[in-house]
């Protein structure tokens, strides 16, 4: 699998591109699912990722959710799940977008004691796996833990 991450990072966080690389890419390896990584070399994978302010974050979520709140993280998935992706013959799939709020989920992170980037690196993966199709389940929370622990 090779994978193309656009990172616009309008918040202009101090985080650089490889970090949110290897989230997406450990998440996108332990998907568990053969399609993305089967043997033979698996697909090009492309997804953007946004990282933007609480006021900007809050307008989407009350667009697209109908709430007027800041979010940590929303997901704009081009595919409903991976069945809809196996359809796709071509080696190139673009996933979608995920768009980050560092704010709130730097808060988060801070009134939790939790480190900033293990957040960063769950909700990012959180993003990802909502790209994939994923749903909120014990599956989905159970990958998204073992990605804090490896960051």
């Amino acid at each position: 699998m090779k994978l193309n991450l656009e990172i616009n990072n309008l918040a202009k966080i101090p985080i650089k591109k490889d970090f949110f690389e290897a989230v997406a890419k450990k998440i996108l390896e332990n998907s568990g699912d053969k399609f993305l990584n089967p043997p033979a070399g698996g697909k090009n994978i492309s997804l953007s990722l946004a990282i933007v302010s609480k006021e900007e974050i809050k307008k989407l979520n009350k667009i697209y959710r109908k709430k007027n709140e800041p979010t940590d993280v929303l997901s704009f998935a081009e595919y409903k799940n991976i069945a809809e992706m196996r359809k796709i013959r071509d080696k190139n799939i673009f996933l979608g977008e995920v768009i980050l709020c560092y704010d709130d989920i730097k808060e988060y992170a801070s009134k939790k004691g939790i480190n900033i980037k293990q957040e960063l690196a769950a909700v990012t993966a959180h993003g990802i796996l909502h790209l994939l199709g994923m749903r909120h389940g014990k599956r989905m929370f159970g990958i998204q833990e073992k990605m804090t622990k490896i960051f």
